[in-house]
């Protein structure tokens, strides 16, 4: 008979060996789960490792990291699920349909407002997951690039950028992010966690006043994804800086293009890309659904943002149920309305000015 339950800590070698299976070795690749996600694939995060037994051998996993959420300075409960994986010799079965709602019940009686997933599988849209979120993807070239001279700056680039405090300064300056502490900084950057295949390090690349190498303007970090064109997993800071380091690239690090994924609630670096010619391309966040686990809890969290952002006469609604249209009877709408920021459905006003609210850029270092 099939157990469905949280993992026990002694288990994890044997979840690593079945998501390193089932991602890397089947298919003839390095297994890197365990090193490229160490902050979950580990004993302290084993009661949100879920799973499913057959006589005490794993048969199926769901990995969740609760990632606390900044959104404008207020917090929202989130949790990132990845490597959701069934043995092959069981697959049919619906075992991953089961363990993925005990999972999404779990987040609702924990007040886990909403969570991202890794992917966009059928799996995921059956159970009312939807693509949120919104982006631009613009390549520079050296073609395109205008190479501003910004007086008073130096940068530094590396591969084994040691004082990631100095990173941590510049991240936590970021208007929407993940609460990351600066003992995970190095853990996550260390890791490699969205490459694949893997590189050996990422490359970081930091904007500096002159003469101050104790407090960063701006960072990028990325690597190399095929020759002679950087991309750029996560990126912070002033975006001035931000958009002359991708320079520094093209200038001097012999790279012919730099990949740049822009979330479209960053109007500011959108507007100096377009205002330099630059041509981006809309999509949802990358292989990526989200999927509201709790409503009440959501609504209460992300009230405070709506009424700085209300342009009403009156206070707004008190309650997600007094939101317009049928969109808090239909979760996938409600996910919609809320979240997502491509090729969006109007509302009207005083809707289409508040929402969306942005959630988190996903794929950068806290990717799953």
């Amino acid at each position: 008979m099939v157990e469905f339950r949280s993992a026990r800590p002694e288990e994890m070698e044997e979840v690593v060996e079945l998501v390193n299976y089932v991602f890397r070795t089947s298919g003839g690749m390095e297994p890197t789960m365990g090193r490229q996600f160490p902050t979950i694939f580990c004993p302290d995060n084993a009661s949100d490792i879920y799973v499913a037994a057959d006589e005490g051998r794993i048969i199926a996993n769901i990995a969740i990291k609760r990632n606390t959420g900044i959104i404008y300075g207020h917090k929202v409960s989130m949790a990132n699920m990845g490597a959701v994986c069934t043995h092959p010799q069981y697959r049919g079965r619906g075992i991953g349909t089961q363990l993925l709602n005990m999972v999404f019940d779990r987040l609702n009686e924990e007040e886990v407002s909403v969570v991202t997933i890794s992917g966009t599988r059928g799996l995921y849209r059956r159970n009312q997951c939807v693509e949120a979120g919104g982006m631009v993807t613009y390549v520079l070239d050296k073609q395109s690039y205008s190479y501003w001279a910004l007086g008073g700056m130096e940068y530094e680039i590396s591969k084994q950028f040691d004082d990631t405090g100095v990173l941590c300064d510049v991240y936590q300056r970021e208007a929407v992010r993940y609460q990351r502490s600066r003992m995970e900084f190095p853990v996550l950057l260390k890791a490699v966690p969205m490459v694949h295949p893997p590189v050996d390090a990422l490359t970081t690349l930091v904007a500096f006043r002159e003469g101050r190498k104790d407090s960063a303007l701006a960072y990028l970090i990325g690597y190399e994804n095929k020759p002679g064109v950087f991309k750029v997993v996560e990126y912070a800071g002033e975006r001035l800086a931000v958009w002359w380091l991708a320079g520094k690239l093209l200038e001097h690090a012999g790279m012919n293009g730099v990949i740049l994924e822009v979330p479209i609630y960053d109007a500011v670096l959108s507007s100096i890309l377009s205002s330099e010619g630059i041509r981006g391309i809309n999509s949802y966040y990358p292989s990526t659904t989200v999927r509201i686990t709790n409503k009440s809890s959501l609504w209460r969290e992300i009230y405070p943002i709506v009424e700085e952002m209300w342009h009403g006469g009156d206070k707004p609604p008190c309650g997600i149920e007094d939101l317009p249209g049928n969109v808090y009877h239909d979760l996938e709408e409600l996910t919609t309305f809320l979240f997502a920021g491509f090729n969006r459905h109007p509302y009207g006003a005083p809707w289409d000015r508040i929402f969306p609210i942005p959630l988190p850029w996903p794929n950068g270092l806290n990717y799953v």
